[in-house]
């Protein structure tokens, strides 16, 4: 049986707990800012972060219009022979380059070599004949001033021999004319060029004129670009204009000549462009190309990054304009402005903004209203919005 505790101890036991619990606790009290944390302590606003760009006004801005227009050789030709005939050669085929006086084609000259044989043999005998006669002439008129002959037969014999000179004349005309037509009868290239389209094949029979051949000259190109009057007039022989091919690549080119002329079914005027040295070598003849021309349109606003634009209501967009209070704390308002043209990447707008006034331009969506921000960053406007 084990001995009971004395009153006392049993009152004192209790006591002792409490009497630690509190001498504990006021030993970790000097402590208790070092165990809490920082932002329990004290959770001041801290500034956000921001690029911004300084407000450029302007009172235009310039936009890019396109013309469409092609490509063309500065020289073609349908080549046909000038005589008729039937193809004896054709020289050439699709794509061959040739020099000028090159022999592209050849006629049967068989007949024209016979006629010629023919024609030559009537001139011999023209020649025989006018001999003949000359000196039956100057026979005549010796005996006629000797008294022997009347002159009645001096006139004959002059007349005989002026109609021998006249035959042979003739056949001499005749022989020429056959030797330009066996000439004729071989096709030549008029300058350097490329063979565009074979047309016509051997044994083909050909009248004066029917093309055999489409050639283009091997050279630089010229565009033929249709431009409403007013962008036409602008222009002066000597300009460069950048022209887009199908392709996608850029060239440029030479304004050559404007015709004032508008064409009724297109109202353009032609402006013919010619494609500068080596640059025409990724456009082909008959291509599309796109003449572009810089046209500035009047309008007072400023150009600014898309980034830098959110959705307002009715139509309108946001941008975030950094303000500076009068304790030199930093913060963020909205303005609203509106997109007159855009392009790429960045828009021209117009709005509740001055020049000189700081935009955020890149994580607009990271700021509210009425935030404290500092700016880190000032994009200065040629560097941001790479001019006009």
């Amino acid at each position: 049986m084990t001995a009971s505790r004395p009153p006392l101890l049993r009152l004192l036991v209790p006591v002792a707990v409490v009497l630690g619990v509190a001498l504990l606790t006021l030993l970790l009290v000097p402590f208790k800012n070092d165990l809490l944390p920082a932002s329990s302590m004290n959770n001041p606003e801290r500034a956000l972060p921001v690029s911004v760009m300084r407000v450029d006004m302007r009172d235009s801005y310039t936009i890019s219009r396109g013309f469409t227009g092609r490509a063309v050789s500065r020289r073609r030709s349908e080549l046909g022979f000038e005589t008729s005939g039937r193809i004896e050669a054709v020289l050439i085929d699709n794509g061959d380059m040739v020099r000028k006086g090159d022999v592209v084609a050849r006629l049967d000259t068989d007949q024209l070599i016979a006629q010629r044989k023919e024609l030559a043999a009537r001139l011999a005998e023209a020649n025989a004949n006018l001999q003949v006669s000359q000196k039956t002439a100057e026979r005549v008129r010796s005996l006629f001033d000797q008294g022997h002959v009347t002159e009645q037969r001096l006139d004959e014999a002059s007349a005989a021999s002026d109609a021998s000179s006249a035959i042979r004349s003739s056949a001499a005309a005749a022989l020429a004319s056959i030797d330009i037509s066996i000439e004729k009868s071989v096709l030549t290239a008029p300058y350097d060029g490329i063979v565009a389209r074979r047309l016509l094949d051997e044994g083909t029979a050909v009248m004066v004129g029917n093309p055999v051949l489409l050639l283009i000259e091997n050279g630089p190109l010229e565009a033929e670009v249709g431009m409403p009057l007013g962008f036409a007039q602008r222009l002066s022989p000597g300009d460069i204009l950048p022209l887009k091919t199908q392709m996608g690549d850029l060239v440029f080119a030479n304004v050559r000549a404007i015709v004032p002329l508008v064409r009724g079914e297109t109202r353009t005027a032609l402006v013919t462009l010619e494609v500068q040295g080596e640059a025409a070598l990724p456009i082909a003849d008959g291509s599309l190309v796109t003449a572009e021309i810089n046209d500035a349109v009047p309008s007072s606003g400023f150009w600014i990054p898309m980034r830098a634009l959110t959705a307002d209501v009715r139509g309108l967009w946001r941008v975030y304009k950094v303000v500076s209070a009068d304790d030199g704390s930093q913060h963020v308002v909205f303005e609203n402005v509106q997109i007159i043209h855009s392009e790429n990447d960045r828009a021209f707008v117009s709005g509740t903004v001055d020049g000189g006034d700081l935009l955020i331009d890149e994580g607009v969506a990271r700021v509210t209203p009425g935030e404290k921000v500092e700016v880190v960053r000032i994009s200065e406007p040629n560097a941001s919005q790479g001019g006009d």
